[in-house]
Parts: structure tokens; C-alpha cells; sequence
């Protein structure tokens, strides 16, 4: 899986869907632009096939379910596939980045009772919590200890939700190329692409 940080740094998040920023990136998708994660060969990817995935979204007061399809890359060096995975997506999950900070918000801001909130965004409790866990480690590896004690995890939430998008997408990044993983992802690992 290669991870690219492109989308959000040119685009206003809030005009448009996760389906749309989705389309954005592929199109913008350039492969001769990659080097191969595996064995950092460059110029060796080519299209190899695709795979469909949810795309979870809440746009306009609602819930919105999309179909995407994920393209794979293989390398023509070392043989191995990659999946082209853009910001909007957290790594084996169906939830977009910008859905789950949704859903906290609501959740910092205490705008609803646990109930309320999970019938709200059609999640279960139990995902509620898991998110809730991973996003105050996370905040804590991307803030480090002293400043995560000083900083709220809303103030953390708005800030994130605030940040130019090119920021944001700088920390995405950044996050991701220091633990490994990406922000809000579970514990499987995947590879970055060393394209800049």
C-alpha cells in the first residue's frame, strides 16, 4: 500500500464530498511520479489492477455510503503490488479521516449523549470508544507527552478540522512517515511512496 499526502493541500474541503476528493486525487494521480516502496526503484509502476472499497462520508446531515475503486501498482522491478491509498482514507477501514473527526467533535463537544451521537453517524458504541482510544494515542504521538497534557483533545479536534488544508495534509504526512501508520489507523502497517 502506498500512502500519498496530495489531496487537502489543494483543495477546500468543505464545497466538496469524500467522493469527490477521492476523484481528485486519482485524476491528479501521476505514476511515473512514484518509486516503488519495496526496492525503491523509480519509474518501474505501472497500472495493474483495481479493487473496490467503501468510502464512508457524512455530508449534508447524513450518512453517505460510496463505492471506490482502489488502483494497484505493481513494480516491474521487484514484482510487488501496491494499492494507491489517498489521505482521505484510513488504511483498512471503511471511515473516512474527515467523518471520524466529525464524530468527535460531537463527542468532545458533548453535543449528544453516547446513544444520540452513534445513532447520529449509524456507528456502533463499540466504534465510538475504539475511535475514541486510538485518537488519544495518536494525538499524543503527534503532539508528544508535555503537549498533549496542555492541549484538549476538542482544542486538538478544532485545530485539525481548522488547519489550512495544506497543513493538514503536511501533518498527515508527517505523522505517517514517524510511527509507520497512519493518523487514526488501527495496527497494521503499510509502506510510503519516497516520491516527494
Amino acid at each position: 500500500m502506498i500512502r500519498e499526502f496530495t489531496v487537502f493541500c489543494n483543495l477546500n474541503l468543505i464545497s466538496l464530498s469524500a467522493r469527490q476528493l477521492f476523484d481528485h486525487f486519482m485524476n491528479c494521480f501521476k505514476m511515473e511520479d512514484f518509486i516503488c516502496p519495496t526496492c525503491g526503484a523509480r519509474h518501474s509502476c505501472r497500472s495493474h489492477a483495481s479493487y473496490k472499497r467503501y468510502l464512508i462520508s457524512y455530508e449534508s446531515g447524513k450518512t453517505v455510503c460510496y463505492q471506490v475503486s482502489i488502483l494497484r501498482v505493481l513494480c516491474t522491478s521487484c514484482g510487488h503490488t501496491h494499492a494507491i491509498i489517498p489521505e482521505i482514507i484510513i488504511p483498512y477501514g471503511s471511515y473516512s479521516i474527515l467523518f471520524i473527526l466529525t464524530v468527535l467533535r460531537d463527542y468532545y463537544t458533548r453535543s449528544g449523549s453516547i446513544q444520540e451521537i452513534c445513532d447520529k453517524y449509524e456507528i456502533s458504541i463499540s466504534t465510538l470508544y475504539l475511535w475514541i482510544h486510538l485518537f488519544r494515542r495518536h494525538k499524543q504521538l503527534w503532539l508528544g507527552v508535555l503537549q498533549d497534557h496542555i492541549m484538549s483533545s476538542l482544542d486538538f479536534i478544532r485545530c485539525l478540522i481548522n488547519f489550512s488544508m495544506r497543513k493538514l495534509s503536511s501533518g498527515l504526512k508527517i505523522f505517517f512517515l514517524s510511527h509507520d501508520f497512519s493518523f487514526l489507523q488501527g495496527t497494521l502497517k503499510t509502506a510510503h511512496s519516497a516520491s516527494p
